[in-house]
């Protein structure tokens, strides 16, 4: 709205290959407009992909490009620069600006007086603008809107997605400091654990399975429970712990199964009321093998690996693809 963009136009699209670069060619286009681009050299093979011949694309690394553009639209300049660099960039694509220019400035550094521009560049409008803080709720909603109409009718396409983990927010904006990525990096939040859905709980009939047990059921609020453990419904106590759970108001499943087997997790996962789907996983299964190092045996720390480490391993690779609200695993000294 801003650049008032109209078909046969030409817009130069700094930075590119980010995500309000890639987000801003593909408007662009559907607005009709000749779209000339800058990214690092390393990244011109993205702007070949996205449709970008060599008579369009441009370094964003150095001024170079204010010649090359110049080149390619016979000395006119463009009507529509979306800027996002700074110093010696911005001159340089203020004088690429034709008659009746818009300059629209995303960047928050390096910023430029509108009267001053002007009066510099005749003929060239500066707009700074902050989406969030301009534009208002009522009129961002309206662009959803508008926008949800275009991917839903095929004419806009979603960018592509690297995600990241919350936890691991500093390696992402590290990674993006460096300019290493394309398109949009995202923070993936946790979901919040699901009440309605299912909590399965290895070594769940043990004594550490029944702690657990009761816990998320009363001060969680979980209403249904897998429990799983080696011996299932004939382990010693399970009848009495299934009945106190009811009790507390939770629907409850015993369930033999030994999770140091891949396809045994696999299976026990299955066994989930696609209804309330698992929502979260408590490992509190092991086994107790205690010794000193030094009376330590191959045999007896196999045995306490699989049932700890390899089950974690397994529940992991089991539920990877499913939104837990909950992943918890007890080391064997609990």
């Amino acid at each position: 709205e801003l650049a008032r963009v109209r078909p046969g136009e030409s817009v130069l699209v700094h930075a590119a290959t980010g995500g309000v670069g890639m987000a801003a060619v593909r408007i662009a286009r559907h607005l009709g407009a000749e779209v000339f681009a800058t990214a690092s050299p390393a990244k011109h093979g993205v702007l070949e992909e996205m449709g970008i011949d060599a008579e369009h694309r441009a370094s964003s690394r150095d001024v170079g490009f204010e010649e090359r553009i110049r080149r390619a639209t016979g000395g006119r300049g463009v009507d529509v620069v979306l800027n996002s660099l700074t110093g010696e960039f911005i001159e340089a694509s203020l004088r690429l600006l034709a008659d009746g220019g818009r300059f629209l400035e995303m960047g928050k550094t390096d910023l430029r007086d509108p009267g001053e521009v002007a009066e510099q560049y005749p003929g060239v409008t500066y707009h700074l603008y902050d989406l969030v803080t301009d534009a208002g709720p009522d009129r961002i909603k309206d662009m959803w809107a508008a926008m949800e109409e275009l991917f839903a009718s095929g004419a806009l396409a979603p960018l592509p997605v690297r995600s990241w983990p919350l936890e691991r927010a500093r390696e992402a904006f590290r990674f993006m400091s460096q300019a290493k990525h394309t398109g949009k990096l995202v923070l993936e939040i946790p979901p919040a654990l699901d009440p309605d859905g299912t909590v399965l709980i290895t070594g769940g009939t043990g004594a550490l399975g029944r702690v657990v047990a009761e816990h998320v059921v009363r001060q969680w609020g979980v209403r249904r429970l897998l429990l799983a453990g080696r011996r299932g419904p004939e382990a010693p106590g399970a009848v009495e712990l299934v009945e106190h759970l009811r009790g507390l108001g939770a629907v409850v499943s015993v369930v033999a199964a030994d999770v140091s087997d891949a396809q045994a997790v696999a299976e026990l996962v299955g066994k989930t009321d696609p209804a309330h789907p698992l929502t979260g996983v408590v490992h509190a299964a092991g086994v107790l093998d205690d010794a000193v190092v030094t009376a330590q045996t191959p045999e007896s720390l196999a045995r306490v690996w699989s049932a700890k480490a390899t089950a974690a391993a397994n529940l992991h690779e089991a539920t990877r693809d499913l939104r837990l609200g909950a992943f918890v695993v007890f080391s064997s000294a609990a």
